[in-house]
C-alpha cells in the first residue's frame, strides 16, 4: 500500500508540476510581444505596404493562431487541449502536433538511449576500479581521459568534424553523423559526472566495515566490488538520473542543431523561433511528464536495490 501511495503522490505532484510549467510557456508566449508578428510588418513597412495592408495582415495573424480572443478563453482552450492530448496543428509546419513530436521523440531516443546506457555503463565501472584501485597507473590514465574528455567541449568537435565532412575531407555518413557522432557525444557530456559521482561513493564504501570482512573472508575482488556497487547503487542512481535529465535536456538541443538531427531538440527549437505554441506546449508536456517517469522509476528502483529503504520515506 505504500508503493502505491508514493506513485499517487508522484503522480499528484506531476500533474501540479505539469500545470505550472505549461502555464508559464503559455504566458510567456501570449502575454508577451510577438516578435515573429513584429518581423512580419517590419518587412511589409519596408515594401512600402500601407497602413491598412499591415493591419489587415496583422488581424489575419491573430485570428489564424486565435490570438484574437480573451487571453483567458485561449488559456482555457488551450489547457483541455494538453489534458485530451488534442494538441492541434502546428503553426509553422501544418501539422498535426501529436504524431509530428511523437516522431521527433523517437528520433531523439535513437541516439540518447544507447548514449545513457554507455556513459552509465563506462562511469560506473570506471569509478568503481579507480577507487579500489587508487594506486594503479591504469586507473590514473583512465580516470585523466575521462575527466579530459569531459573538460574539452565536446560540441566543438562535433562541429569541427562536421565541417570536415561538408569540406570533402571526411566521408559524411548518414550513420555516423546521424546517429554514432551524437551518441558519443551524449554519452561524453554524462560520463564525467557519472565516473565522479561513482568514485566517490565507492571509494567511501571501500573502507566500510562490511567490505573489509567480506575482504577478509577471502572472497574475489569481483566479488567484493559487487557488495560494493549494489551498496552505492542508491545514491548513485539519484545523482545519475538528476545529472542525466539536466545535461541531456540542453545537450539535445545543441547537438541536433550542430548535426541537423531532426529529432526533438531541433523541432522546439525551430518552434520557439517561430512562435508555435502547439508544439512547444506538447513539448513541454512531454518533457515533464519524462522528469516525473524518471523519479517514479527511480523511486521503484530505489525498493530493488535496497529493501531496507521504506517506501513511506522516499
Amino acid at each position: 500500500m505504500n508503493v502505491v501511495r508514493v506513485l499517487l503522490r508522484r503522480a499528484a505532484l506531476g500533474v501540479v508540476a505539469a500545470w505550472t510549467v505549461l502555464t508559464t510557456v503559455f504566458l510567456l508566449f501570449t502575454a508577451t510581444d510577438d516578435w515573429v508578428l513584429a518581423r512580419r510588418v517590419g518587412i511589409l513597412r519596408w515594401g512600402g505596404a500601407d497602413e491598412g495592408t499591415v493591419q489587415q495582415m496583422t488581424q489575419e495573424y491573430l485570428a489564424g493562431r486565435g490570438y484574437d480572443r480573451p487571453l483567458w478563453v485561449q488559456y482555457v482552450d488551450w489547457l483541455e487541449n494538453m489534458v485530451t492530448l488534442r494538441w492541434g496543428t502546428s503553426f509553422r509546419l501544418g501539422e498535426p502536433v501529436l504524431p509530428l513530436l511523437v516522431d521527433a521523440v523517437v528520433r531523439t531516443a535513437a541516439y540518447v538511449l544507447p548514449a545513457l546506457v554507455l556513459a552509465v555503463a563506462l562511469g560506473v565501472g570506471l569509478g568503481l576500479y579507480v577507487a579500489r584501485n587508487p594506486e594503479s597507473r591504469v586507473a590514473g590514465a583512465s580516470l585523466g581521459s575521462v575527466y579530459l574528455v569531459f573538460a574539452v567541449p565536446n560540441v566543438w568537435i562535433g562541429g569541427l568534424l562536421v565541417s570536415l565532412a561538408n569540406g570533402g575531407v571526411l566521408p559524411h555518413s548518414t550513420l555516423v553523423f546521424g546517429y554514432v557522432l551524437p551518441c558519443l557525444l551524449a554519452a561524453t557530456t554524462l560520463l564525467g559526472g557519472v565516473t565522479a559521482y561513482a568514485r566517490a561513493y565507492a571509494a567511501e564504501l571501500t573502507s566500510a566495515e562490511f567490505v573489509r570482512l567480506v575482504t577478509a573472508t577471502g572472497a574475489p575482488p569481483r566479488r567484493v566490488a559487487a557488495h560494493i556497487l549494489r551498496n552505492a547503487a542508491v545514491p548513485v542512481l539519484s545523482t545519475v538520473v538528476a545529472e542525466a535529465l539536466a545535461l541531456l535536456v540542453l545537450a539535445v538541443f545543441v547537438i541536433e542543431v550542430l548535426l541537423g538531427i531532426d529529432g526533438f531538440g531541433r523541432l522546439l527549437y525551430r518552434s520557439v523561433d517561430a512562435r508555435d505554441l502547439p508544439v512547444l506546449l506538447g513539448g513541454t508536456l512531454i518533457v515533464v511528464t519524462v522528469g516525473v517517469l524518471a523519479n517514479v522509476v527511480q523511486d521503484l528502483a530505489y525498493g530493488v536495490l535496497d529493501p531496507r529503504i521504506d517506501a513511506a520515506d522516499r
